[in-house]
């Protein structure tokens, strides 16, 4: 889209009177330009949070500071339009896309969603989908991945580092602005194993969560979520399992013509609002 929004620019100051400096000139066609793309092509782009923590051990990446979070959900408040996931699938089925539209994700299940993130979301009247990884959330077990990065570490894991315990999940389960969505049962790489054993992650995972939470779950999210991650087989699975739209990890934006089952998502790192911004202005 640049490539081309570029290529239209300058096409269109050829046309131009003359009578602004080049650079304002350059600014307003160029803005012109994208307001009337984004009007006919309307996207959206949906956020990929893990962790919001200040934790020092993270190698994966997975942790937004809580002061950063803040400031990056103040920021899309203020400029966007924050919405719902299953707003955005209505809004995608009835090609009635709308620009500059923000969902807010999580994978995983981390305490820290409850603690860190749910006051600022509540606080801004913010909504987020939570994926909850089914065989660890309610358990007293450690995300294996982060069980992998404190092997032969002194330090001992971190509270915040811990899934959801069960009351923990409960709780931010009743949360208005809060829907609860699946994420497999041990968050294996579906692609990679059988096709039985994609479907009992899948389906018993979200059992297990809509019996711990006394809830229907809609959404699904593809654990790790590349392109080597799920294949068709594995979207079909997700269908039978009753799920009614899902996300991948796939760096794009969602447009109206998005699989509904496949949506794409942009992993938000620990970034302070200047470099937020910098980065968003790739994701829209």
């Amino acid at each position: 889209m640049t490539k081309l929004i570029h290529k239209t620019t300058k096409n269109l100051l050829r046309k131009l009177p003359i009578f602004l400096p080049a650079k304002k000139l350059h600014y307003l066609a160029r803005r012109f330009i994208f307001k009337i793309y984004n009007a006919l092509f309307p996207t959206a782009t949906i956020l990929l949070y893990h962790r919001i923590s200040d934790s020092k051990n993270d190698p994966h990446r997975l942790c937004v500071s809580p002061e950063n979070f803040r400031e990056q959900i103040k920021f899309l408040k203020e400029n966007f339009r924050v919405i719902p996931l299953v707003q955005l699938v209505r809004e995608v089925r009835s090609k009635k896309l709308k620009s500059k539209t923000v969902v807010i994700t999580f994978d995983d299940g981390y305490s820290d969603n409850l603690h860190n993130a749910l006051p600022v979301l509540q606080e801004l009247d913010i909504p987020a989908t939570i994926f909850f990884t089914a065989g660890y959330v309610g358990s007293n077990k450690l995300f294996y991945w982060d069980l992998y990065a404190q092997t032969g570490e002194n330090t001992p894991p971190e509270d915040q580092g811990r899934p959801l315990t069960l009351d923990e999940a409960k709780t931010l389960s009743t949360a208005r602005i809060i829907e609860i969505g699946g994420h497999t049962i041990n968050h294996p790489k579906l692609a990679k194993i059988p096709p039985n054993e994609q479907f009992v992650e899948i389906f018993k995972g979200k059992i297990i969560v809509e019996e711990m939470l006394d809830i229907p779950l809609l959404s699904f999210a593809y654990p790790f979520g590349g392109r080597d991650s799920f294949d068709k087989n594995t979207i079909e699975l997700v269908k039978k399992a009753g799920f009614q739209y899902a996300c991948s990890n796939t760096h794009k934006r969602v447009t109206n013509n998005s699989n509904i089952y496949a949506l794409p998502r942009y992993v938000v790192r620990n970034w302070n609002l200047e470099e937020f911004k910098k980065e968003f202005t790739k994701f829209i």
